[in-house]
């Protein structure tokens, strides 16, 4: 079977081919020097006869991403396919070039996507041979970068939009290299630097692989505390510690979530709002930033046992909703507090509601926003007389917060909504209100925003008459309207073929160059692809439609 028709047969019946994924990738970094940013280079080759890959996921296990200066549009790093297929007829050479544009920053993470910008050689038209769609302009792979708490290290994770020959099993090697500037900041401890990196093939096989590099310099951490004890105290948990040294400040951690900082010459805390069950604390000491290690213990405390989760939901571009903020109450409870975090670059939390909830009849509903730091804290009272209560029970519906996202994150993004322990200024703790005034820190589930689908005024540019494909009846109807009374277009922006803010006989030229010209490609969001407008103008789309 000559290669293109085994090609076609594995992706048609993919039994014809043997599910290998034996993939090698190698790390590369711009400098080792401890303490300062760095970009990386992953260079990966996909051998033929195996599958191809779905996803990558990148640990750096010290070190630190830094989003700072970054914004939605602004390029973070570029991919490099290389295309070589050798087929009866002729020999497909050439590069598939995307570069990384970022969609959205918060504090931890920024989401970025790889637009296929470029392809050299004849990998286009050998593509269309192969029954391929020519991926220009559209998204090859989503991208989502993590910061990890400290110099925990960072993550990067990368998943195939589907758009690029990389599924099924492969009748040819593809080289894919993918590289980043400077956005990684190594540990300013020096040491090894581990970088672990989980392919994932498209059937679901995975291959790991562990790279260690020495960092160059650096400086000690400061030693940890000693001879750290939990004890419980009635509902409380007693930390105490000895202090080596005089710290700059000292971090207490409890169950993974900060929970306070402390003088640097602390040697005992108590937390008097324990979790239910067993509570783990971490103490660390802190000079200039850089933290020790961990010191531990744990404490087993009996407390009413209640839950606060984030309802997790799939929202549309553009939209406003409401996100349910669910109680599981083991007591009658007369009041709540939280925080909750979320990514101010993707959707905005504006106010609460206890409209409709057990808490409608609350006394006092306090809400803040910090939006640019990505923080809302809800405090509520139920009576101030004690005598009304939100009723014990699973599920229980205690509040909505009211958010929107931005018209312009792309179908495909994801967002968590977090509980913390403690966030905001000043500072509020979540927190359950029972038994006559009582306090209880609760459990919490943190929630996921799914972006999926169009905004409302996504258009297909050139789109004049909504029928969501670019055709000379396109051009007709333009001048139609401008010439022949016709109707006016539903959507503007997307009669505006050339985007420079009118509509005129030129959109309609341009659609017919585009056709039949070999004119160049209308401006985004473009031919191919429904979006919004990325300019601004005088122009909008009240009736967007999309395929």
């Amino acid at each position: 079977m000559g290669s293109v028709g085994l090609l076609l047969a594995c992706l048609a019946i993919p039994a014809v081919c043997a599910a290998q994924f034996n993939p090698t990738l190698s790390t590369s970094f711009d400098n080792l020097q401890a303490a300062l940013p760095s970009g990386f280079t992953q260079d990966a080759l996909f051998p033929e006869g195996n599958e191809g890959p779905s996803s990558l996921v990148v640990q750096f296990d010290r070190g630190s991403f830094d989003f700072t200066g970054y914004l939605p549009g602004q390029l973070v790093g570029g991919l490099v396919v290389d295309i070589l297929v050798p087929t009866p007829i002729v020999t497909i050479a050439g590069l598939i070039i995307a570069e990384v544009q970022v969609t959205s920053v918060g504090t931890d993470t920024m989401q970025a996507i790889a637009v296929v910008t470029e392809i050299t050689g004849n990998v286009a038209p050998g593509l269309a041979l192969l029954g391929i769609p020519d991926p220009t302009g559209e998204t090859a792979f989503n991208v989502l970068y993590t910061d990890l708490p400290g110099d925990s290290g960072a993550t990067m994770n990368v998943t195939d939009a589907g758009s690029l020959p990389l599924s099924g099993t492969l009748d040819f090697n593809i080289p894919l290299i993918w590289s980043t500037p400077a956005i990684l900041t190594h540990s300013p401890f020096g040491g090894e630097l581990t970088v672990n990196t989980v392919l994932t093939s498209s059937s679901g096989a995975t291959v790991s692989f562990n790279e260690v590099y020495t960092l160059v310099g650096g400086i000690d951490p400061p030693p940890a505390v000693n001879t750290l004890t939990c004890s419980g105290a009635g509902e409380a948990v007693l930390l105490e510690w000895n202090n080596p040294e005089i710290y700059d400040s000292i971090e207490v951690r409890r169950n993974g979530s900060l929970l306070t900082e402390l003088a640097g010459d602390t040697s005992s805390y108590l937390d008097q709002s324990p979790e239910p069950g067993t509570n783990i604390y971490e103490v660390r000491g802190i000079n200039s930033d850089l933290p020790s290690d961990p010191a531990s213990c744990s404490a087993v405390i009996s407390i009413p046992e209640n839950r606060i989760t984030v309802a997790s939901m799939t929202v549309a571009p553009g939209s406003q909703f409401d996100i349910p903020i669910i109680g599981d109450l083991e007591l009658a409870t007369e009041g709540y507090a939280f925080p909750i975090t979320f990514d101010p670059a993707v959707t905005v939390i504006e106010d609460a509601s206890v409209v409709g909830t057990d808490a409608a009849t609350a006394d006092f509903l306090s809400f803040e926003v910090d939006t640019p730091a990505g923080i809302a804290t809800v405090s509520l009272l139920m009576d101030f007389n004690g005598v009304d209560t939100i009723p014990a029970g699973t599920d229980v519906p205690i509040c909505f917060l009211q958010a929107r996202v931005d018209e312009s994150i792309p179908s495909g993004v994801t967002t968590n909504l977090v509980l913390p322990v403690v966030a905001g200024s000043p500072p509020v703790e979540a927190v359950i209100v029972q038994n006559g005034g009582a306090g209880y820190a609760p459990l919490r589930t943190d929630g996921v925003l799914s972006i999926e689908g169009n905004a409302a005024s996504a258009f297909v540019r050139g789109d004049s008459n909504s029928d969501t494909t670019v055709d000379i009846a396109d051009a007709v109807s333009v001048l139609d309207y401008l010439f022949s009374a016709g109707v006016a277009p539903g959507c503007f922006d997307a009669s505006d073929a050339n985007d420079d803010e009118s509509v005129d006989v030129a959109d309609a030229v341009q659609i017919l160059d585009l056709l039949f010209s070999a004119g160049g490609p209308l401006p985004a969001p473009g031919t191919t692809t429904c979006g919004v407008d990325p300019t601004s103008g005088i122009l909008d789309c009240q009736q967007g439609i999309c395929p």
